[in-house]
């Protein structure tokens, strides 16, 4: 018997490129589980939608490619399972060790050229933003998580719908005597979330995570979770 299928839906963007988050992702977790069929769609923006990515395939295991609990979480990829007529939701990315792992990562990266981490006085943790409560509760979670990880503070902010900005965050700390602040970057994809973060007035800001190696492996992890 065939393993069952994997489905990755996610956002979706404007102007995708011609090797995407998505793309990357895929092909690391088919490494990780060969003898599964992986594929990728979009609940937004552009093709292939979740009716096409699901198309021919029977029982697929279909994961929310998304940091947070949000609307397209909580309605719109549930709402294309059950159009489909089969098949099973795993949980979110979420608020996770591997995560935070690679959102690490990327911020040591990022100020190595200034000097490491050491060289930062404030950092943010910076987010999409939700009108979901529980999506912000996750990225406060992940900011302690970060925290704990980093030994160091940091404030949770966000690009849109919630408070504070990440703008605002960026300034209180400058207040506060912070003569260089970093973004921990808390987004999956280049994008115009991303680029917004460049205008913030950081001196460092970190890539995103989506194609880390660590956020691969939490999606082979849920697979074999649910399908255990």
């Amino acid at each position: 018997m065939s393993p069952r299928p994997l489905v990755l839906l996610a956002h979706g963007s404007r102007r995708p490129g011609p090797s995407s988050v998505m793309s990357r992702t895929a092909q690391r977790i088919r490494t990780i589980l060969p003898e599964v069929e992986v594929r990728t769609g979009y609940v937004e923006l552009q093709p292939p939608n979740p009716a096409t990515a699901l198309a021919g395939l029977v029982d697929p295991v279909v994961l929310p490619f998304f940091l947070a609990r949000g609307y397209h979480v909580l309605n719109d990829v549930p709402a294309a399972v059950q159009r489909h007529g089969s098949g099973t939701v795993t949980g979110h990315l979420g608020a996770e060790d591997r995560l935070v792992e690679a959102v690490a990562q990327r911020l040591h990266e990022a100020a190595a050229p200034l000097g490491g981490l050491a060289s930062l006085d404030h950092i943010v943790l910076g987010a999409a933003g939700s009108r979901q409560a529980a999506a912000l509760e996750e990225v406060e979670a992940v900011s302690r998580m970060l925290e704990e990880r980093l030994g160091r503070r940091v404030t949770p902010a966000y690009l849109s719908a919630a408070r504070p900005t990440v703008r605002d965050a960026v300034n209180a700390g400058r207040a506060r005597g912070a003569r260089r602040v970093g973004v921990a970057t808390y987004l999956l994809a280049e994008g115009r979330f991303h680029r917004a973060l460049h205008s913030t007035g950081a001196d460092v800001v970190a890539a995103p995570i989506g194609d880390h190696p660590a956020v691969a492996e939490l999606v082979a992890h849920r697979y074999r979770e649910l399908v255990a």
